[in-house]
């Protein structure tokens, strides 16, 4: 809100606590006051480099949404403890997870897991929702994800999904149904898939080329998605610079993967610490936990 005051974003990046304690209106009025604590506030945001001039304000949205991901990852990576993993002596036993070092392992890989493909789904809907100001999440009690509305009025409906293989046989004949009540609305619908192509040869396309009627037409699927969403043609390779870029700020020259192998190693010693090492380590948590 208050950068809205500012005529453009480098006059924002480059704006000074006089500048802030006297904000005025496009009309020349004074806004209400900041406190030292807001002004302070904006202050260290400013500074911290996450704004980028070279971006536009769309632009560095989608870099803070993409940045704030990943660093939930690695907050969820640096909580992780052997505590909190607990691993299942079913698993251990039924999967020959011999040492530590394999039991850790598994289950620092079982979390990380569980934790990102949690959050890729809100990832996924906020980076959509900022690649356009037409589009906006759909009413509640509709059932869809996004509703796109164009200049001239015309609505669209899009059912987001992750992935070209993420759909069985009743959900596309549910779909379809939902479809077609939106087209005889007069409204347009599709089925948004996030990635792919539509000549992949997977069991969700196939279906759809089955049970979805005139399914090329209803379906938007990998980069026809993401350029329908932002009426941009090119739309799909400057996201993936921004969120390539925007992970390489929080990870530097480091990969969650590797960020991964580092808690892993962490949790093994902890286990050592406590149990011991080898196969004895292992019978000794086991014992200790059933």
């Amino acid at each position: 809100m208050r950068a809205s005051q500012f005529s453009d974003l480098e006059e924002f990046i480059n704006v000074t606590e006089e500048a802030l304690s006297n904000i005025k209106s496009i009309s020349g009025k004074k806004m209400l006051k900041l406190t030292a604590d807001e002004i302070k506030r904006i202050l260290s945001f400013v500074s911290s480099g996450n704004l980028s001039p070279q971006l536009t304000v769309a632009e560095n949205l989608l870099a803070s949404i993409s940045r704030d991901f990943t660093k939930r990852q690695l907050a969820m990576l640096t909580l992780l403890s052997l505590e909190n993993l607990n691993p299942n002596p079913f698993l251990i036993r039924s999967l020959n997870l011999e040492t530590p070092e394999k039991v850790v392992r598994l289950n620092v890989y079982m979390a990380t897991t569980r934790s990102i493909v949690t959050s890729m789904g809100f990832f996924i809907q906020n980076i959509l929702l900022a690649s356009s100001e037409t589009i906006e999440n759909a009413p509640k009690n509709s059932g869809w994800d996004l509703m796109k509305t164009n200049l001239s009025g015309e609505r669209s409906w899009i059912q987001v999904k992750s992935g070209p293989n993420s759909m069985d046989k009743d959900q596309i004949v549910y779909w379809a149904k939902k479809i077609q009540e939106k087209i005889d609305e007069g409204d347009k619908a599709y089925l948004g898939i996030t990635y792919g192509k539509r000549t992949q040869s997977t069991v969700t396309i196939g279906l759809l080329k089955q049970l979805l009627p005139d399914w090329e037409m209803r379906t938007l699927i990998g980069r026809e998605l993401w350029d329908f969403v932002s009426d941009d043609p090119d739309y799909s390779s400057l996201l993936l610079e921004i969120l390539r870029t925007s992970a390489a700020k929080v990870l530097h020259q480091h990969s969650i993967s590797e960020e991964i192998d580092a808690c892993c190693d962490r949790i093994a010693n902890e286990f050592i610490k406590k149990y011991g090492s080898g196969t004895q380590g292992v019978d000794n948590y086991i014992k200790d936990i059933f």
